[in-house]
C-alpha cells in the first residue's frame, strides 16, 4: 500500500513520519506497526525528503506489505490527499456489534483519569488477623480536567500506560507504564456499605454502577517516563522520544523507594454508551489479555503517611544506634526497602529487636536474616510480630550455621531506578581482596544495577527512549558519590570482568583495621599492583584491577624462588602460548589436596585435574602439568602478566577453575545456523534431536537411562544423584522391576524425573540444546614441545599444524579414551561461519611428547602459520573452553576461512585515568552493552536472507559482535547506528516465546524453512502427568541396604540430627526464595536439579541466578555433609551416622501431616553418604 501524508510536525524525523503513516493505515492502532523499543516493523517503510534543518519535510510516502495466511496482500491507495485528521472510510459491512465497537473505541482512545495515587497495602492497627488489607495513599495527582490524563491499553507491548500532561511544559507529559505480567492482582476496593450493595446486585445479576477506582497490586514498580508531545519549533530535537525517569516529581521521589502500588480513579466524561466506565474497562481486560481480572474486595482507602519523612527519620535514627550490629541494621533496612513492612510495623518491632541484641547477641544476626526471608511468605493470618517470634523460637532450637572455608556471607544490593533492594547475606566464593581482609567482610557490598523488573537495563535495545540521563544520574551518582546504607557510607571499589557483564560491582565502607589502620577504597586499590602500563585507558585500567576481584579458591603459597617468568612460544607475530604456563606434578598434587578440602563432596568420584585456571600476583591464565618440572615449581609466560606486583616474597596461587571430567558438548542455535550454512544437512540435526528426545522420554522407564540423562545435561550433580542411581542399580533396583522388594520409585523421585525430562525437552525445542555423542567441552592448552626444542632438547615430539591431542577420562573409567581421527573444533558463541574448523586428532600420545599425561584438555599445536585457538572466534589459552566434536554426520564441512579482524587499540585519554573515569566507563558499558542484541539480530537475519550466516549482512554483524565483546577491555563500543538495518516481514516461528503469556497475539510468526525451524516444530511438549510430590519414604530401599550396614555399630546419640536438619532446611528455604525469578519460591526438585524451570525474557539473567544458586547450594551441602559425618571420624562412625541420617529423613519425609520442605533432598545427602562409605569398605563395587 502506498499513501501520502501532510501536516507532520516540523522539524520531524523518519520516526515521526512513519508513525503518522501508520496512523493512516490503521487509525488508532499504529502501535501494531511497532515492535519492542518502538522499532517500526519492517513491513512498513517510510520515505521522506530532508528539510535542510536536520529533520525531514512535512510530506512522506510509505509502503506496507501485509501477509494473509502467508500470501502477500496488495493494497491500493484511494487516490486522494489525506487531511490533518485522517480517517479511513469503513468498509460497507453489516452493523457492528455495539460491545465490539465499544471495545475498539476504548482501545483506541483509552479512559479518562481523574486521579492517580501511589501507595501501599497494609493492615490497619485495629484490624484482626483475618481482616482485609487497606490501601494507604502516599502520593497522588488530582486532574481537574479529564483530558489531562488518560489510561491507554497497548496490547502489542502487553502493557497499559497512564499519560499525564506535565503542567510545567505543554510539550511534554509523564507516563506510568505497567506491563501486564507485572500485575499480581487488580482490585476494586469496596467499603462496608458498597459491599452490601454489591452482594445484592451480584445475586440479582447486575453490576454496581459508578464504581470508578481500581487498585493495581504490582510485583515491582512501574516504569516512569517523560515523553514529548511534539517537537519544538526552534529546530532543536532529539531522536529519543521518551526519557526514563526515577520520579514524577520531588514529592513522589521521596516515597518511590518504598511505595509503588497504584490506585487509579477513572472518569465517566466520555461515556457514549450509557454504561459505567469500569464496566468498559472490565470488558476490555480479557480482550487485551490482561490477567488476572478485577476482583471486588473489601478495602478501605486512607492517607496514612506510612513513608513520611518524619517516620523514615525515626527508623533511620534507630538504625544509627545499632552501631556494631550492622548485620541487624541491614535486615531492618531490608524490611522497609524490600516492601515487606512499613515504618509503623518496623517501629513496633524495635523493642523486640533491641532486646534480641541485648539478650541473645550471638544469634541476633541469624534470627533477623531468617525473619526477613520468612516474612514475605508468612500466612496471611500471621502478623509480622508473630512471624518474628516464631523465627526466634526456631533459632533457639538450633546451632548457628558455619560458613565453609573459602566462602563468606556476602551482602548484596540491587539499585533500580526507584529502589535500593537488599538481599542476603548469601554464601559466596571469596576473592583476593575479601581474603586479605578476613574478619571485615561486612564492610564489602556487592551492588547490581538493574531495571525495576531486576533484569539488566535494555537501553541498547530501545531506540526511542533515553536511558542515559537516568543512568548517569542514578548509577553514575552512586558510583562517584557512594551509597548510604544502614548507617554506613559505601564507596565504589572495583569489579570483576564476569561481574561487570551482569552489571555488578563491588562497594566498600571505610573501616579501622587492627594492623593496617584506616582502610579506604583508594587504599585497597593502591595495594593491588602497578597499573602504569594501562593508566591512560579507563577500560583497561578497570579490567586489570578486576583480576583481584575474580572469585577464586585459595591454594598453595609459593616463595619467589619457586616460580619464574619465561618467554612465550612465538613464531613471527604469532603467540602460541597466549595465556598458558606450566607447573610440576608435585605442585599440582598439593593444589588438588587443598581444593578437596573446600569441595562439597571432598573430591570423591572426581578425576584429579591436570590443568587449572589461576590468578597469581599480576598474572592470569592457565597452568598445566609439565612432566619435566621437578619439585614444587611453576613457570609463567610473559603473556600472562597483566600488571606488576612488587615486594612480595610469598604469593598465593588462586584457583579460578579446576578442570576435571568434561561436560558433553551440545548444539545450540548459533552453531546449528553456522553448520547448516557449512553444508550439514537438516536431517543430521533432526536425527540428533530425535535421539536426544527419545533418551529423555526413556528416562522415565530405566534407572540407568535416567542417570545418563542427568549426567549428559549436568543435572543433580551436587546432590550426587547420578552416583546414587548407578549404585542402587548395581543392587538390582529399578523404577518398575516387577519385584516390589527392588522397586525404587517414590512420588518425589517421580516428580524429580518429570522435572528433568521437561527441562531437557524444552531445551531441545526452544534452544536447540542437543547433546552431541562423543563430544566434549575442554579447556585449551598449548603443546610445550617447541619450548624444549628451543632449549636444545632432542627427539621431542611437537604437534604439527592442524593436529590436536585430547584425552578424556571420567571417574568411573578404568582407562582413558584418546580421541583419534577427524574432528570439528569450535569455541562458543559461534557467530562467523569460520569459527568452526576441521582438524585431526592424533589419538594415543607418541613417545617423547610433553602432553602424554594430560587429561580432559585439548592440546593445540605451538607451530604453524596461524594460532588455531585465535582462529576460533578469537580465542586464547587463558581459560577459554573449546568443543571437540567427533560425531560423523557433523564433520563433512565446506571449507571456510576463519574471521580475520584487525586488532583494535584501547581507547585512551590524554591524561592519567582516575576512578571517576572508570565509573564513567561502567555507566557507558551499562548503556551500550549490546552483545546479546547483535547476536540475536544475527540469528534472525540468517533466517531471513539466502546464504544465511554467509550473507554480507550477517558477516558484518559477526564483525560488530566481535567488537562488542571486546568493548569491556578496549573501551570501543558498538552503537546501534552501526548495525545494518534489516527488514524481516515477520519473526521465524522458532522465536515464539516459551511462555505463552509473553507472546504478542499481534506479532506474526512465519514457518521457518531453515534447520532451526524444523528442530522447533519437531518437538511436541506434553503436559506433566506425574503426581505431585508428597511422601518420599522407601522401605524397600532401607530393607535392602540394612544387611550391608548392620555389621557396623549404629550410633545411639541422635540429638544432633534435629539440629543438623533444621539448619539445612532453613538455609534451603533461603536459597529457594532468594534465587527464584518470581515471588514463588523454587521447588525442592529445582534445587536438587540445580536448575530453574521458570522462563525468563533475558536468558543471561536466568543463567546468573542459576550460577549463584548452585554456589550457595554447594556450600550448604558441604557444611551439611561435614556436620553429618566429617572426614575426621573413622569409617565405622561415618557409616553409622550416615545411616542414622537416612532413617531420620525417611521418618520426616513420610509424615504427610507436616510440611517438610527439604526432607527429600536431605535424604539424598544421607543416602549418598551411606553408599559412598559402603563403597569405601568394599560392600559395594567401585
Amino acid at each position: 500500500m502506498q499513501t501520502s501524508t501532510l501536516n507532520v510536525h516540523t522539524p520531524a524525523t523518519e520516526y515521526t513520519a512513519m508513525t503518522t503513516i501508520a496512523d493512516q493505515v490503521l487509525p488508532g492502532n499504529s502501535d501494531l506497526f511497532l515492535v519492542d523499543g518502538q522499532q517500526p516493523l519492517s513491513n512498513l517503510e517510510a520515505t521522506s525528503e530532508p528539510d535542510g534543518h536536520g529533520g525531514v519535510g512535512d510530506d512522506a510516502t510509505g509502503n506496507v506489505t501485509t501477509l494473509v495466511n502467508g500470501d502477500q496482500l496488495e493494497l491500493y491507495p484511494r487516490g486522494r490527499s489525506v487531511n490533518s485528521s485522517p480517517e479511513m472510510e469503513p468498509l460497507e459491512t453489516p452493523s457492528v456489534d455495539p460491545v465490539t465497537q465499544r471495545q475498539v473505541d476504548a482501545r483506541a482512545n483509552g479512559f479518562a483519569v481523574c486521579k492517580v495515587q501511589i501507595g501501599t497495602f497494609y493492615h490497619p492497627d485495629n484490624a484482626g488477623p483475618c481482616d482485609p488489607q487497606a490501601f494507604s495513599i502516599e502520593w497522588e495527582a488530582d486532574f481537574q480536567q479529564p483530558s489531562t490524563a488518560r489510561l491507554k491499553l497497548e496490547s502489542l507491548h502487553k502493557q497499559f500506560r497512564i499519560e499525564m500532561v506535565d503542567p510545567a511544559n505543554e510539550y511534554a507529559y509523564y507516563s506510568i507504564i505497567v506491563k501486564f505480567n507485572n500485575i499480581s492482582k487488580m482490585k476494586r476496593p469496596l467499603n462496608s456499605r458498597e459491599c452490601c450493595q454489591f452482594l445484592y446486585l451480584h445475586l440479582t445479576g447486575n453490576r454496581l454502577s459508578k464504581i470508578t477506582d481500581i487498585c493495581f497490586d504490582l510485583e515491582a514498580p512501574p516504569v516512569f517516563q517523560k515523553d514529548k508531545v511534539r517537537y519544538p519549533l526552534d529546530g532543536r530535537h532529539n531522536k529519543k522520544c521518551g526519557q526514563r525517569v526515577g520520579e514524577l516529581c520531588t514529592e513522589h521521589g521521596a516515597v518511590a523507594p518504598y511505595a509503588y502500588h497504584l490506585r487509579v480513579v477513572l472518569c465517566d466524561d466520555d461515556d457514549h454508551y450509557g454504561s459505567d466506565v469500569l464496566d468498559r474497562f472490565y470488558d476490555l481486560c480479557p480482550v487485551a489479555d490482561i490477567r488476572p481480572l478485577i476482583q471486588y474486595v473489601t478495602m478501605d482507602v486512607w492517607k496514612e503517611d506510612l513513608f513520611s519523612s518524619a517516620n523514615l527519620n525515626l527508623v533511620d535514627e534507630w538504625v544509627r544506634t545499632l552501631g556494631d550490629h550492622w548485620r541487624v541494621a541491614f535486615q531492618v533496612e531490608a524490611l522497609l526497602r524490600n516492601g515487606i513492612a512499613h515504618t509503623r510495623d518496623v517501629l513496633k518491632l524495635k523493642p523486640r529487636i533491641d532486646k534480641l541484641i541485648s539478650c541473645h547477641e550471638s544469634i541476633a544476626t541469624e534470627v533477623m536474616r531468617y525473619f526477613v526471608q520468612a516474612a514475605p511468605h508468612r500466612p496471611t493470618v500471621q502478623s509480622l510480630q508473630k512471624c518474628f517470634e516464631a523465627t526466634l523460637q526456631r533459632q533457639f532450637r538450633r546451632r548457628p550455621f558455619t560458613v565453609p572455608n573459602g566462602r563468606f556471607f556476602c551482602h548484596r544490593v540491587t539499585l533500580t531506578p526507584t529502589r535500593l533492594l537488599l538481599e542476603g547475606p548469601h554464601i559466596s566464593q571469596t576473592n583476593r581482596v575479601i581474603r586479605e581482609f578476613q574478619g571485615y567482610e561486612d564492610y564489602f557490598l556487592r551492588v547490581s544495577f538493574r531495571d525495576e523488573d531486576r533484569l539488566q537495563y535494555r537501553a541498547a535495545a530501545v531506540q526511542d527512549v533515553d536511558y542515559e540521563t537516568l543512568l548517569r544520574d542514578r548509577v553514575g551518582k552512586a558510583l562517584k558519590e557512594g551509597l548510604y546504607l544502614a548507617g554506613r557510607r559505601f564507596e565504589f571499589l572495583g569489579y570483576s570482568c564476569s561481574a561487570l557483564k551482569t552489571h555488578a560491582v563491588w562497594f566498600m565502607s571505610p573501616f579501622q583495621h587492627s594492623t593496617r589502620g584506616w582502610v579506604t577504597a583508594d587504599h585497597v586499590r593502591n595495594n593491588l599492583g602497578n597499573f602504569e602500563g594501562v593508566i591512560r585507558s579507563p577500560s583497561k585500567y578497570g579490567a586489570r584491577m578486576a583480576q583481584a576481584f575474580t572469585a577464586t579458591d585459595s591454594s598453595i603459597k609459593l616463595h619467589k624462588r619457586q616460580w619464574k617468568e619465561e618467554d612465550d612460544i612465538e613464531q613471527g607475530n604469532i603467540v602460541f602460548t597466549d595465556g598458558v604456563g606450566v607447573i610440576s606434578q608435585e605442585l599440582a598434587n598439593l593444589i588438588w589436596q587443598k581444593l578437596c578440602e573446600s569441595y562439597s563432596n571432598d573430591g570423591t568420584n572426581v578425576v584429579q585435574p591436570t590443568a587449572y585456571q589461576i590468578r597469581f600476583l599480576g598474572y592470569k591464565g592457565m597452568v598445566v602439568v609439565d612432566p619435566f618440572l621437578e619439585d614444587i615449581y611453576m613457570c609463567l609466560r610473559k603473556s600472562m602478566r597483566k600488571f606488576d606486583v612488587e615486594g612480595k616474597d610469598y604469593a598465593e596461587i588462586e584457583i579460578a577453575s579446576a578442570f576435571g571430567a568434561p561436560p558433553t558438548a551440545q548444539l545450540n542455535r548459533p552453531l546449528v545456523s553456522v553448520l547448516e550454512d557449512r553444508g550439514i544437512p537438516i536431517q543430521a540435526f533432526l536425527e540428533l534431536q530425535e535421539k536426544a528426545a527419545s533418551n529423555a522420554r526413556s528416562a522415565d522407564k530405566s534407572l540407568s537411562m535416567f542417570a545418563d540423562l542427568l549426567k549428559d545435561h549436568n543435572l543433580c550433580e551436587d546432590f550426587g544423584v547420578p552416583f546414587i542411581l548407578r549404585r542402587l542399580n548395581s543392587l538390582g533396583f529399578e523404577f518398575d522391576p516387577g519385584n516390589p522388594r527392588r522397586q525404587l520409585d517414590t512420588p518425589f523421585l517421580s516428580s524429580l524425573r518429570s522435572s528433568a525430562i521437561n527441562y531437557v525437552l524444552r531445551g531441545l525445542k526452544y534452544r536447540a540444546r542437543i547433546p552431541i555423542p562423543g563430544s566434549y567441552m575442554l579447556p585449551g592448552v598449548a603443546d610445550e614441545g617447541p619450548a624444549y626444542v628451543n632449549m636444545g632438547y632432542k627427539d621431542v615430539y611437537c604437534l604439527p599444524e592442524g593436529m590436536i591431542f585430547a584425552c578424556i577420562q571420567h571417574s568411573r573409567d578404568e582407562k582413558p579414551t584418546w580421541i583419534k581421527g577427524p574432528c570439528v573444533v569450535y569455541r562458543s558463541p559461534v557467530i562467523h561461519p569460520g569459527d568452526v574448523q576441521r582438524v585431526e586428532a592424533i589419538g594415543m600420545p607418541p613417545e617423547n611428547c610433553l602432553f602424554g599425561t594430560l587429561r580432559n584438555v585439548v592440546v593445540f599445536p605451538a607451530q604453524g602459520a596461524q594460532s588455531l585457538p585465535n582462529a576460533l572466534a578469537g580465542g586464547d589459552l587463558d581459560g577459554d573452553t573449546y568443543e571437540v566434536v567427533q560425531y560423523g554426520p557433523l564433520l563433512d564441512l565446506k571449507p571456510q576461512k576463519p574471521a580475520a579482524y584487525p586488532p583494535t587499540k584501547p581507547y585512551k585519554l590524554g591524561r592519567r585515568s582516575t576512578i571517576d573515569d572508570v565509573c564513567n566507563f561502567i555507566v557507558d558499558y551499562t548503556l551500550s552493552d549490546n552483545v546479546g542484541l547483535i547476536a540475536d539480530r544475527h540469528l534472525i537475519t540468517a533466517d531471513q536472507f539466502e546464504g544465511g550466516t554467509l550473507h554480507p549482512t550477517c558477516l558484518k554483524l559477526a564483525e560488530l559482535h566481535s567488537q562488542a565483546v571486546d568493548y569491556m577491555k578496549n573501551g570501543h563500543k558498538v552503537t546501534n547506528d552501526q548495525l545494518p538495518r534489516t527488514r524481516a516481514l515477520s519473526q521465524p516461528d522458532w522465536r515464539e516465546s516459551e511462555q505463552p503469556t509473553q507472546s504478542s497475539p499481534n506479532r506474526y510468526h512465519h514457518k521457518s524453512s531453515r534447520a532451526l525451524g524444523f528442530l522447533y516444530r519437531n518437538i511436541m511438549l506434553e503436559e506433566d502427568g506425574h503426581p505431585q510430590m508428597r511422601s518420599g519414604r522407601n522401605d524397600a530401599l532401607s530393607n535392602a541396604l540394612w544387611p550391608l550396614v548392620r555389621g557396623y555399630r549404629p550410633s545411639t546419640d541422635k540429638f544432633w540430627l534435629d539440629s543438623t536438619y533444621t539448619i539445612y532446611q532453613e538455609e534451603l528455604k533461603c536459597i529457594s526464595t532468594t534465587y527464584s525469578l518470581s515471588n514463588t519460591p523454587l521447588s525442592e526438585e529445582e534445587l536438587v536439579m540445580g536448575m530453574i524451570l521458570a522462563t525468563c525474557s533475558v536468558e543471561g539473567h536466568k543463567r546468573e541466578r542459576v550460577f549463584a544458586m548452585n554456589e550457595s547450594l554447594s556450600s550448604l551441602l558441604r557444611a551439611t555433609r561435614e556436620s553429618l559425618v566429617g572426614e575426621s571420624r573413622g569409617i565405622d562412625e561415618r557409616l553409622s551416622r550416615a545411616w542414622d541420617a537416612w532413617i531420620y529423613s525417611q521418618r520426616i519425609s513420610g509424615d504427610s501431616n507436616q510440611s517438610q520442605f527439604g526432607s527429600h533432598s536431605f535424604g539424598l545427602i544421607a543416602l549418598g553418604l551411606v553408599l559412598k562409605n559402603l563403597t569405601r569398605v568394599g560392600s559395594l563395587p567401585l
